[in-house]
């Protein structure tokens, strides 16, 4: 793979259908669970660990561009611990191109036109680095492909264990538009009690594969690597940069939001809804170390779920789990009290 194209993202809030008409191959970054220390040069251990993760992964790499991976990013201003991330790697990788958009916290006209006008600006800054003119009809064609990966992960997903169900998902977003990983075939055992697992990012091999072991059937990764990614079709319409980048803007908007926006009653009413509509007899809560959104997000879904008379369990991972096993026994205790 040229690894001159190939660039790193991270949020789901990415407009990836740009990166892939500029030309670009953008894969995300999981980076390394266990080697979160080798970022402990650059970034305080008290921050969220996805982003160590990230960033000791980048820097563990070696020359050769198939080993060391993207090192072009495009970064999204979600977050403290992804702006901290983007000065880390403008810091680590200077000759490269890296990239931080804002992005809005409201949906509405005011939050469409700040993030389309934030859109237009990442196309015209790849527009500066590939030296080709932004293409509307290449932003259509490669927002179709993207849809086409949506509905296959939607198919493919159906029926599939957690830990594989996490895997496809994340296969799917850490390969380049015109590539699709191999499909995970872990069937969910029979008989499992249905849960729903929601939160911000995991390690599959990790809380998720501890709730395969102890019984549980995951039905839905409300997770931003996991089925969040693919939670609604984004097509980009009109004929001019400014329309697409309007009509993209507003798609991802409209997207499943997560924690860090505003319009936190309409997370918690789909969350309900899907919960319901999925047949799950409770929700799992796994939120990463240090992520204030999640943090702060908890008390609310707390409070709704009990309203409606949904069980609730919380979870935390530090992303590499390797305290996992002591958390099997609330897990089982959980799942019995279902």
């Amino acid at each position: 793979m040229d690894g001159e194209t190939r660039t790193a993202w991270f949020c789901a809030y990415t407009p990836l259908e740009i990166l892939d008409a500029a030309g670009l191959e953008p894969v995300r970054h999981f980076g390394d669970p266990e080697g979160l220390e080798k970022a402990d040069a650059l970034l305080h251990q008290a921050i969220c660990p996805y982003v160590r993760a990230c960033l000791a992964a980048a820097m563990d790499g070696g020359e050769d561009a198939d080993t060391r991976g993207p090192r072009h990013a495009v970064f999204v201003n979600a977050c403290d611990g992804m702006r901290r991330l983007h000065d880390a790697w403008r810091a680590c990788f200077p000759g490269d191109f890296v990239y931080l958009m804002d992005l809005p916290r409201n949906q509405g006209s005011l939050g469409e036109r700040l993030l389309a006008r934030e859109f237009h600006l990442l196309a015209k800054a790849l527009e500066d680095l590939t030296g080709k003119a932004m293409d509307t009809r290449a932003l259509r064609e490669a927002a179709q492909h993207r849809e086409e990966r949506r509905l296959f992960y939607l198919e493919k997903a159906q029926g599939l264990t957690g830990t594989a169900r996490l895997r496809l998902a994340m296969g799917l977003q850490s390969t380049p538009a015109g590539e699709r990983p191999e499909a995970e075939t872990g069937k969910a055992p029979r008989g499992g009690v249905p849960v729903l697992l929601t939160g911000n990012l995991l390690n599959p091999e990790g809380l998720v594969s501890v709730l395969d072991e102890a019984g549980a059937e995951v039905v839905r990764l409300d997770l931003c690597n996991g089925d969040r990614a693919f939670s609604s079709p984004i097509l980009p319409e009109g004929e001019s940069l400014e329309d697409a980048c309007l009509s993209l803007a507003r798609g991802y908007l409209q997207r499943k939001p997560c924690a860090r926006m505003a319009d936190t009653r309409r997370r918690m009413d789909l969350l309900v809804e899907e919960a319901q509509a999925s047949g799950a007899r409770g929700v799992i809560y796994a939120g990463l170390k240090f992520c204030d959104s999640y943090l702060y997000d908890f008390p609310r879904v707390q409070r709704r779920l009990r309203e409606e008379g949904i069980p609730l369990l919380r979870l935390e991972s530090d992303y590499a789990d390797g305290h996992v096993g002591q958390l099997l026994t609330r897990v089982e205790a959980f799942l019995e009290m279902l």
